[in-house]
């Protein structure tokens, strides 16, 4: 019984880190949010605030990658339906995309908050 809920947690981070690894190779958008993330640690340390702020404001910008992941896999699943015009898909594809904008929206009012105050 824990060996197999030990195998379904093993698989769930292994389908994870797939996931994750392909995207980071195919997709321009979230690779630069990866590779953002260490500068903005650094920026981070030196910024003036208290360090719940700046959890939050950490927080808050890990959810553009996270949005940028599912619109990705939403990309690719349209993709491989058809790849001629459809309405439908094209619709799925522009509000995924319309999530990340917002993401990055809410990450911008996050921080002005967090830092004007």
């Amino acid at each position: 019984m824990v060996s197999d809920m030990i195998k379904k947690i093993l698989n769930s981070i292994k389908y994870s880190y797939n996931g994750f690894s392909a995207t980071f190779a195919c997709d321009f958008s979230f690779r630069l949010e990866i590779i953002a993330l260490p500068f903005l640690v650094v920026l981070l340390v030196f910024l003036p605030g208290t360090i719940f702020r700046k959890i939050l404001m950490f927080a808050a910008y890990l959810i553009v990658p996270c949005l940028e992941l599912l619109n990705s896999a939403i990309e690719k699943l349209a993709d491989r339906v058809t790849t001629e015009h459809d309405v439908m898909i094209g619709f799925a594809k522009d509000a995924a995309s319309a999530a990340v904008m917002l993401s990055l929206i809410l990450v911008a009012i996050i921080w002005i908050g967090c830092l004007w105050y």
